[in-house]
């Protein structure tokens, strides 16, 4: 087993761990929309939300900059690993400051309109108009009663996946 081996499958991890974490993903969205849409913490697993990314990151520089300096042939081993391996130390605390854990973006308070029924202890869903644009979202009522398509809610709790509702009275 060569060293380029050793970096090459460095890399491979690192570019696997990369796209099973979503991270590769998340990167085409940055540099297509200039800012990083992460999912909301309920659907991430603790270990991909804590420790995947980094490793990724640091896997990956690890095994291009081993490779990188390997391919010079002045290059010796005992200067090529220990710069890898700053490379991916780097790589993994850089990981730690660029993919802290989201801060919920609150939207208690907002009106938003029920796009599709919510039955008494179920789920429906609404669509919520927020600078320029809307999304939609699944949701329950705080009340546990029916809620028509069409109408007018406020949002009570954003905290979950699931947004709690109410009614909104008009008075």
């Amino acid at each position: 087993m060569t060293w380029a081996f050793i970096y090459l499958v460095a890399l491979l991890v690192g570019l696997v761990l990369a796209t099973v974490t979503g991270l590769l993903r998340d990167l085409r969205n940055l540099s297509r929309h200039h800012h990083l849409v992460v999912p909301h913490p309920d659907q991430q697993s603790a270990f991909f939300a804590l420790l995947g990314r980094r490793l990724a990151v640091g896997s990956f520089l690890f095994g291009f900059v081993g490779l990188a300096m390997g391919a010079r042939k002045m290059s010796h081993p005992s200067i090529t690993f220990p710069v890898a391996v700053g490379a991916g130390l780097v790589g993994f605390i850089l990981g730690l400051g660029l993919y802290r854990r989201p801060r919920v973006r609150t939207i208690h308070g907002d009106t938003a309109t029920v796009v599709r029924d919510i039955p008494s202890g179920g789920y429906g869903q609404i669509r919520l108009e927020r600078q320029g644009g809307s999304v939609v979202l699944a949701a329950q009522n705080l009340d546990h009663t029916p809620i028509p398509a069409g109408s007018e809610v406020e949002v009570v709790d954003s905290t979950r996946s699931v947004v709690t509702v109410r009614k909104q009275t008009r008075g």
